[in-house]
C-alpha cells in the first residue's frame, strides 16, 4: 500500500473504488378511508397469516359494538339526570309556591312574591338555558352533515 493511501485513511478519506454502494430509497403513502385494507394487500396477509381477513372484521365488528353501547350509555345516564333535574326542579318550585301562599295568608305579601320569585326563577332560567343548548346541538349536527343552508 503507498504511503499516499495510508495518509488518505488516516485522515478519513477512502478511496472511491472501496466505498460502499450507496443504496437509493424510495417513500410511497397512501389514502383510504376504510379502516381495512384493500383487497389485494388482504389477499396478501391473508396468505402470511390465514384467517386475518375473519380477524379484521371480527375485532371491527366487536369494536362498532362497544362503541354504540357507550354512546348507549351516555344517553341514557344523560336522560336520566335530565329527568330528575326536572322533578327536583318541579317540588322545589311547589315548595316555594306553597310556601307563597302561606305567606300571603298570613299577611306577608312582599316575602310572598320574593317566595314566587325565587320559586320560578330558576325554572325560566334552566328552560332557556336548556332551549340554547339544543338550538346549539342542532347546528353542530347540521354542520357535521354538511347540510348548512
Amino acid at each position: 500500500m503507498s504511503t499516499r493511501n495510508k495518509k488518505d485513511r488516516r485522515n478519513g478519506i477512502v478511496p472511491q473504488d472501496s466505498r460502499p454502494p450507496v443504496a437509493e430509497y424510495g417513500l410511497f403513502a397512501s389514502y383510504r378511508k376504510s379502516p381495512f385494507p384493500p383487497p389485494e394487500e388482504l389477499e396478501k396477509y391473508e396468505k402470511l397469516y390465514p384467517g386475518v381477513a375473519k380477524l379484521f372484521f371480527d375485532n371491527f365488528a366487536k369494536q362498532t359494538n362497544h362503541r354504540m353501547e357507550l354512546e348507549k350509555t351516555v344517553i341514557e345516564g344523560d336522560n336520566k339526570r335530565a329527568n330528575v333535574a326536572q322533578v327536583l326542579s318541579f317540588f322545589i318550585t311547589l315548595a316555594f309556591l306553597v310556601m307563597a301562599i302561606v305567606l300571603f295568608i298570613t299577611g306577608k305579601d312582599i316575602q310572598a312574591v320574593v317566595a314566587i320569585i325565587v320559586g320560578i326563577v330558576p325554572v325560566v332560567i334552566s328552560f332557556i338555558n336548556s332551549s340554547i343548548k339544543r338550538k346549539e346541538e342542532r347546528e353542530a349536527k347540521r354542520k357535521n352533515m354538511a347540510l348548512e343552508p
